[in-house]
Parts: C-alpha cells; sequence; structure tokens
C-alpha cells in the first residue's frame, strides 16, 4: 500500500498521518504534545476511514485524484458522475493545527462526511474528554482526544455545524470505535474539523516548573470516561470510569473531585465541572436504591460497599466548591441527605465509626463481598478507610448545608464529624505496630494487614493530628526500611508483609494486586501525609521517583504506570510487584494518578482548597 504522509516535528506538538493513496484510509495517526517521540505510536487498530452518508445511507464514492504535498493530503471524490467534492487533511504555513475538510462546488450528493476511527486502547486507552455528552449517549465538538502518556488533541469543528460523535466500545474484544459525521453543506462551504495540541496550563501558586511539565501529560490519564462497554448503558456513557473501557465505580469519585479544585479547566471550551457534575448525577439518579446506599460499580447489583456514599457526597462539596452552582445544590440536597442517612444508619452501636454489614472475621467470606475498593480483603464492620472518608463527608455535608443557610442541619453533621473522631484512634490504634489497623471485626479483633492507606488518609484528612500522626508514619517508615523495600519510582507497596488467605477473598499470591502489590494509588496519601507531618525527605523520595517514572515511560506506549488496556490478571501495569513487574488487570486503572495530585497538595495555599476541614 503506497501511502502519503504528513508530519510536524515540532516545538508545538509532533504528529504523524500516514494515508492510503489509493483509497480514503488513515494507516497511521500518532501525536505526542510533549514532543519526546511518541508520535511514532501507532494509536490506531486498523485504518481509519473517511466515508460519506446520504439520508442514512452509507456512500463509498471512487476517488479520481490523491495527491501529497508539504503539509497536505487531498482526495477528489466522484459522486453520481460528478468531480466535485474534495477531502482534504491540511497544516497550513505557520499553524500548529492539522484540519480535515470536505469542500464541495454546487449542491452536494452527500449529507454528511463520515470520520471513523478504530483505536488500539491495547496500545493506548484513548478517552474523550468532553462537556457535550446527550442523553443518548452522543456527544459533538469541542473534545479532547486523550492518548494516555502520548498527549491530547483538542477537535473543533465549525460554529453551527451540528456535529454529531459516537464512542463505541466492547470489552471483551478490546474494541474502541470513534465516529464523527459532519454535515455537508455545499456551496463551496467547507465541512471541516481542526486537531490542535493540549499542554495543561501550569496551576496558579504552583511554581516547581520542571515537575510539572514532568506532570501535565499523566494529570490526563485519570481523565476516563465510560464509553458504556461494562454497564450501565448510554446514560454511564461519559460517566467518569476505570478506563474508557472499563467500569465506573462510585467508590473514588472524591479524587475526581479533588482534582477538579486542583486544576477546573482543562482547556478552551472543556472544563472539569460538568464532568464531575455529570458522574454525581449519575450515580445519584440511577445507582442509588430506596434505602440510600449508592451501588459499587455501573453494572452491578446487590453490592454492599461503603466508601461510595461518602465518595459521592465529597465529590458533591468539590463540585459545589469550585462552581458555585447553589441551584444545583438546592435541587440535590435531598438525595444528598438521603445518602447521608444511610451512612447514618450504619452506625450500629451509636459510637459514630459506621459498621459495614459484613462481619469482617477471619474467613467470613465465602464469596467475594467487598465491603469497600480495596475489594479482595475480607474487611467489614468498622473500617478505618472508610469511616476516614466519613469523617470527611461529613465534614463536606456541613459545609454544603451552611451555603444554603441551614445551620441546624450544618451543626447536625459536623456533630457527626466529632464523635467519629473522637472514637476513630480507640477503634483502630494498634499498639503493636503504632499505626493504625485496617478493621475491626464484628468479633473484636483488630485486622492488621500492614497497610499505610487508614493511617494515611486519616493524617491527610485531619483524622489525627500532626504529632500523632509523624510517630505513625516514622514508625511505618522504619518497618519500610527493614522489610529493604527501595523501589520508590513504582510508589510503596500496600502491605509490607504478606496478608494471611483468611484475610483475602481473591488473589492470594504475595507481591500480587492487592497483596502486597504496589498499587500505586495508595502512594498518593502517604506522600500527602509525610508532606503534612514534616517528613519532607522520606515524602519527595518517593515523589520524585515515581515523577521520573511519569515522565520518561516504562512500556513501549510510553506509560510509567499503564500498558494499555489489558483486562488479564497479573499483565496489567497499574499494580506492580516490587522488582517492576505488571501484577495487575486492567492495564489503566485512573487512580493511579492520583499521587500527582500530591504534588500540588504540598503547596499549603492549593492544599487548603481542598483540605480546608
Amino acid at each position: 500500500m503506497a501511502t502519503f504522509a504528513i508530519e510536524h516535528p515540532g516545538p508545538r506538538w509532533q504528529f504523524q498521518v500516514e494515508a492510503d493513496a489509493g483509497a480514503a484510509r488513515i494507516a497511521h495517526l500518532g501525536w505526542d504534545t510533549e514532543c519526546t517521540n511518541r508520535h511514532a505510536i501507532n494509536l490506531l487498530a486498523d485504518p481509519a476511514e473517511i466515508t460519506f452518508a446520504r439520508g442514512g445511507e452509507e456512500i463509498r464514492p471512487a476517488i479520481s485524484n490523491a495527491l501529497a504535498r508539504s503539509g497536505l493530503i487531498e482526495y477528489t471524490f466522484v459522486v453520481a458522475g460528478k468531480e466535485h467534492m474534495t477531502c482534504r487533511l491540511t497544516m497550513e504555513p505557520g499553524t500548529y493545527a492539522l484540519t480535515l475538510s470536505c469542500i464541495v462546488d454546487g449542491e452536494p450528493d452527500v449529507s454528511e462526511m463520515v470520520l471513523y476511527v478504530p483505536f488500539d486502547p491495547r496500545v493506548a486507552v484513548v478517552s474523550v474528554i468532553t462537556n457535550t455528552w446527550d442523553g443518548a449517549g452522543q456527544f459533538e465538538p469541542p473534545f479532547v482526544l486523550s492518548a494516555p502518556d502520548i498527549g491530547q488533541v483538542l477537535v473543533t469543528g465549525h460554529p453551527g455545524s451540528r456535529i454529531k460523535c459516537d464512542l463505541e466500545g466492547n470489552r471483551r474484544w478490546a474494541c474502541l470505535d470513534l465516529i464523527v459525521r459532519v454535515p455537508v453543506r455545499g456551496q463551496g462551504v467547507p465541512a471541516a474539523l481542526e486537531f490542535a495540541p493540549v499542554v495543561l496550563p501550569q496551576p496558579a501558586g504552583f511554581t516547581d516548573e520542571p515537575a510539572w511539565k514532568a506532570a501535565r501529560r499523566g494529570w490526563f490519564n485519570m481523565m476516563q470516561f465510560s464509553c458504556g462497554a461494562s454497564g450501565g448503558g448510554a446514560p454511564a456513557k461519559g460517566v467518569w470510569a476505570n478506563n474508557t473501557l472499563s467500569d465506573p465505580v462510585s467508590s473514588l469519585l472524591y479524587m475526581l473531585g479533588d482534582a477538579t479544585l486542583l486544576v477546573p479547566e482543562l482547556c478552551p471550551g472543556v472544563s472539569m465541572l460538568p464532568l464531575l457534575r455529570r458522574a454525581i448525577d449519575y450515580w445519584i439518579d440511577c445507582k442509588t436504591g430506596a434505602d440510600g446506599l449508592v451501588a459499587y460499580t455501573a453494572g452491578g447489583r446487590d453490592q454492599n460497599v461503603m466508601d461510595g456514599n461518602p465518595a459521592v457526597l465529597i465529590a458533591a462539596w468539590c463540585y459545589v466548591e469550585a462552581s458555585r452552582d447553589v441551584e444545583w445544590l438546592t435541587g440535590r440536597i435531598d438525595a444528598l441527605e438521603r445518602i447521608a442517612r444511610y451512612m447514618e444508619g450504619r452506625d450500629v452501636d451509636g459510637d459514630g465509626i459506621l459498621e459495614s454489614k459484613q462481619s469482617g472475621n477471619w474467613g467470613s467470606q465465602a464469596t467475594r463481598d467487598p465491603d469497600c475498593a480495596w475489594d479482595c480483603y475480607v474487611s467489614g464492620h468498622k473500617n478505618a478507610y472508610v469511616n476516614a472518608l466519613a469523617y470527611r463527608a461529613w465534614n463536606c455535608m456541613a459545609a454544603l448545608e451552611r451555603r444554603l443557610g441551614r445551620t441546624d442541619m450544618a451543626g447536625h453533621y459536623k456533630r457527626s464529624a466529632e464523635r467519629l473522631k473522637l472514637s476513630y484512634l480507640p477503634a483502630f490504634h494498634d499498639p503493636e505496630t503504632g499505626w493504625l489497623g485496617f478493621w475491626r471485626s464484628r468479633d473484636g479483633h483488630l485486622h492488621e494487614i500492614h497497610n499505610d492507606s487508614p493511617t494515611s488518609m486519616a493524617i491527610s484528612y485531619g483524622l489525627v493530628d500532626t504529632a500523632e500522626g509523624k510517630a505513625m508514619l516514622q514508625k511505618y517508615w522504619a518497618a519500610l526500611e527493614r522489610i529493604g523495600f527501595r523501589r520508590f519510582d513504582l510508589g510503596v507497596p500496600l502491605n509490607l508483609v504478606p496478608v494471611p488467605p483468611a484475610e483475602m477473598s481473591a488473589y492470594f499470591e504475595f507481591q500480587q494486586f492487592l497483596n502486597g502489590g504496589c498499587c500505586v494509588s495508595n502512594s498518593s496519601w502517604l506522600i500527602d501525609g509525610l508532606y503534612r507531618v514534616g517528613m519532607t525527605e522520606q515524602a519527595d523520595t518517593i515523589l520524585n521517583a515515581m515523577l521520573a517514572r511519569q515522565r520518561d515511560g516504562a512500556f513501549p506506549n510510553g506509560g510509567g504506570f499503564q500498558n494499555g488496556f489489558v483486562d488479564k490478571m497479573g499483565l496489567g501495569a497499574e499494580v506492580f510487584d516490587w522488582d517492576g513487574r505488571p501484577a495487575g488487570y486492567e492495564g489503566h486503572l485512573v487512580y493511579c494518578w492520583g499521587f500527582l495530585q500530591s504534588l500540588l497538595l504540598k503547596v499549603p495555599s492549593i492544599r487548603g482548597r481542598v483540605h480546608p476541614f
């Protein structure tokens, strides 16, 4: 196959387009917004095609001529016996945007130009980021095409051109197809799409330019939105998900909320605020039961996780804090209170600590029945991680009620936070290790699985003061040094020692997945906690190593913490063993880039926007 090529070498961005000389097909599509030569990575599973439609019928007109010269690929088509339609891929001299246009002389014999792009998610899980999703699961420009660790491209069309787009995927077959329909208007008026690079501006108040340059492309890796391939149907399209082909998950929605407060605007025409609001509305409207329990995943049923409820409440506060959208809050406060009432009802013994339905007793789960997003542990009853989230959620609800002038309810939720805080350390402190256990089961046993997450999060959220927190993290760091772990480019292990089989419900091998794997996401709370208590040297050691890996990459697709869509246990690079071998299954998991938030949270003025309580 003879090909025409357009290449742009930089300095604004790099892209590579190779088109078939005999058909309107694009064989290679790649770009790189940091000019690190990753544009040579082909993002396509099969050639992309330019076709046409007339009244809903697909038209594939013959090509009478094809040519290429510097910055131009052009096809001329014959429709109804007339040579009068031309498609061009162009980059005008002195510009940095690539344009796809279709021009018809006279009345058009077609109604639409259709661009069909079959992305290869096994190379990189390309995601669509847009504020324009409709109820049928379609969207229109402007939208960002985000290729993880490769770069982001803003797609725009002529105003009023009524472009319609679909993103279709199949998880089983790892298919991800973008379909863009551009009306052809004729009379010399071009039907056009423009593609321009997106580079995230450095946030106000953050002054470490080299660190931000290492982080800014990876920041978008957390922005993955469902194409409906993993449950939920059309309403789930555009909802924040593990990755574009994977599950929307309620439990860590607060991380999207934090990202919104930290970097609210992504590029012209694409804001974090509608993205966050769409996700919150979805979980309230589609996945909250009559009793107020928020489901775990979009496709799941009969799930009894306890972290979905506080995650939604925290995300709602983040949205209102960033948007000042009191009208939305007024319309949603009853639903938020219903979610909060479910949480209140789970304080079974009245001590302020929420109890999960699961007992958490040794060997209590014959089948997998998680009470939180750490869904391979036999955790239950009083869960320290869940209750740290609940503490923040109570403070968030108090702030939301105050914003509406509802002082009685604000006081009610503030008292809930204070009561939980009073009981928290007695419930979870382990005098033997010096830090917090993960859960106290119904039989009274404190389950210490040498996981720092509850301790780090409790410090970050103010459940533990800095003096107590420093003593805890010093003991944890000493234990980390004793086991000899030094691969801080991977973060830190989720567990320092093997978790006993009776405390796991799946994946029992040590250093694999949630049994001691380096899960990346847990490192974000540890880094933040270390900065909070003044252990700056230790925090910098982890963060700088992870930033270097993020910048330089470790896999053929440029990923440091992802290797494309894998969906097979033991091969996904969202979790690692201690030697850096993949030990996950997704391949791309949005929570991995929470550590980049720690980079911004280390600045007190920025941190105060996210954690004012």
